[in-house]
């Protein structure tokens, strides 16, 4: 009896166990769901610019009836050969039709919180093919249609809802069908680079920065690229401004340039328009809207000559040049900008740094000083004191190819010479003051430059009869190019501030008395002998008049 009771126990714990692990398999069996309107998956759009709108449209949608999910078929109002290999050509179609997209089920992709730059974008999108449109007056880049799909991981009428997420990388092109459709064009650039100047060239490798002499001529090249338009852009504006700064004119003629794709292309309404401003200052360089959709992505370069004038800055005040793309990016109309600068300077001797600048560091640099013996002048003040430099000496500088500038000593004795270019010079003095000995002692000077890789000035010396007066290096503001904040003097030689190099002149002498009894008892005696005569001209007269 104990045994069939032992028995017994033995057999309900078992069947105990087994009740348990039926009902623990049962838990963690998941009950079929059938595929419904409602299942979605998460789409994702990557590398496309913080700020930007990013939506998706619905194109192709699933059948669904009381067994689950049927097929696709396209949505109400879109046309598709095959709805499972939409086309590049249906799909930007389909992107341009605002009337059909405001049709559409849609969808906002969104960011994640605070990104910057390139970011991902992603939903929760039903199944089917999704056309996905970035728009925002944020964006730079130009951006055309993509296509994102959401489907089932099982074909026909079963249980299963399990949907595959979509990705699609807006940096990268797509193809359906195997047609070309991009995702987007690169991001537009325009370079604006110095090709040459008068006696000069771009050894150095710097096409953003140069010195040239006033009257000397710069060539200038832009390069750019019309931007990859779709189909589903019907309107766009593809616009070139070249803005020139004080000392630089469009040159007379402006022998302006435009090639397309390697090929030149003349002015038309077809084509471009060229409108230069009157003042000769700056330009615009328009496409026509369908040229420029015709010629979607390909390269284009504008050369032009501008020449250097009386007005240009001198030294560190740079004679800037701005060139601006202003381009459509999405096919709403929006459009961006983005510009490129060069610099072009030309060195003053005897000269501020920066123009008329009220900055500490914009001092009056002090290379030559024509001098003399001491003399006393009177002070604005009323002042009384003594001098040694010599005003109205005329000096005549000249260049290695022969240029020459001239210039006269001013009443602080400077010989202030303007507009020239890096290079090397011969500085003589041609015309004495009243009073002093010409010093017609030919003098070597040399003005050398160096230049950050933006094209702005880094630095110049100048340097006199073989040393240098000073070296003026400039520092500039981090986040405005081109701006200068400080600019520091570095003495060549002596106790600085500025080495100044002094030309020296000395008076003509008297004639020296040789100790004989000179001309004035000669002077004395011719006189008598007039008198003498003339008082026995008048006796003779009264003489004979008796």
């Amino acid at each position: 009896m104990k045994k069939m009771k032992k028995l017994f126990a033995m057999l309900l714990t078992l069947a105990m166990v087994l009740g348990m692990s039926v009902t623990a398999f049962a838990t963690s069996t998941p009950t079929p769901t059938k595929p419904t309107e409602g299942d979605k998956a998460t789409a994702t759009v990557s590398n496309v610019e913080a700020g930007a709108t990013v939506t998706a449209y619905r194109i192709v949608e699933p059948t669904y009836n009381d067994k689950g999910f049927l097929g696709y078929k396209a949505a109400e109002g879109v046309t598709l050969a095959n709805i499972l290999e939409p086309t590049s050509d249906e799909v930007t179609g389909i992107a341009a039709n605002k009337t059909l997209l405001a049709t559409l089920t849609k969808e906002t992709l969104s960011a994640p919180e605070g990104a910057t730059g390139l970011t991902t974008y992603t939903a929760q999108l039903g199944a089917g093919y999704w056309v996905v449109v970035v728009e925002g007056s944020a964006i730079q880049e130009v951006y055309n249609p993509m296509l994102v799909g959401i489907y089932y991981s099982v074909e026909g009428s079963g249980d299963n809802n399990t949907l595959v997420n979509g990705t699609v990388d807006a940096d990268t092109n797509w193809s359906l069908n195997s047609t070309p459709a991009y995702a987007k064009s690169e991001q537009p650039t325009i370079d604006k680079k110095i090709t040459g100047s008068t006696g000069k060239d771009t050894s150095d490798g710097n096409e953003s920065g140069n010195d040239v002499a006033i009257g000397d001529t710069v060539n200038f090249e832009i390069d750019t690229k019309i931007p990859s338009y779709s189909k589903s852009y019907t309107e766009v504006m593809v616009k070139i401004t070249d803005t020139m700064g004080k000392g630089l004119t469009l040159a007379d003629p402006v022998n302006l340039v435009v090639t397309v794709d390697g090929v030149v292309v003349e002015a038309s309404k077809d084509t471009f328009t060229f409108t230069p401003a009157d003042d000769k200052k700056s330009f615009e360089i328009s496409f026509a809207s369908a040229y420029a959709l015709a010629h979607s992505g390909e390269e284009v370069v504008v050369t032009y000559d501008a020449v250097l004038g009386e007005d240009a800055g001198l030294n560190f005040d740079a004679n800037t040049n701005t060139v601006k793309l202003e381009y459509t990016n999405d096919p709403s109309g929006e459009t961006n900008e983005i510009e490129d600068k060069t610099y072009t300077y030309t060195f003053g001797i005897d000269a501020n740094l920066f123009g008329s600048d009220g900055s500490a560091w914009n001092k009056f640099t002090e290379e030559l000083l024509k001098t003399g013996e001491v003399r006393k002048i009177i002070l604005d003040s009323g002042e009384e004191v003594e001098t040694t430099t010599l005003p109205g000496a005329e000096f005549t500088l000249t260049r290695a190819d022969g240029k020459a500038y001239t210039t006269v000593s001013d009443e602080n004795g400077y010989l202030s010479f303007t507009g020239l270019d890096a290079g090397t010079y011969t500085l003589q003095e041609t015309k004495a003051p009243e009073g002093y000995s010409l010093n017609d002692t030919k003098i070597p000077v040399e003005i050398t430059a160096t230049y950050n890789e933006d094209g702005t000035l880094n630095s110049y010396t100048i340097k006199v009869n073989n040393e240098n007066t000073s070296t003026y290096t400039a520092t500039y503001d981090a986040n405005e190019k081109g701006k200068v904040t400080d600019i520091n003097c570095t003495p060549g030689h002596g106790d600085g501030p500025s080495d100044t190099h002094e030309i020296k002149n000395t008076k003509l002498s008297s004639l020296p008395s040789t100790g004989g009894i000179g001309t004035t008892i000669f002077t004395i005696g011719g006189c008598l002998i007039m008198v003498v005569a003339a008082g026995l001209f008048f006796a003779s007269r009264r003489k004979a008049a008796k």
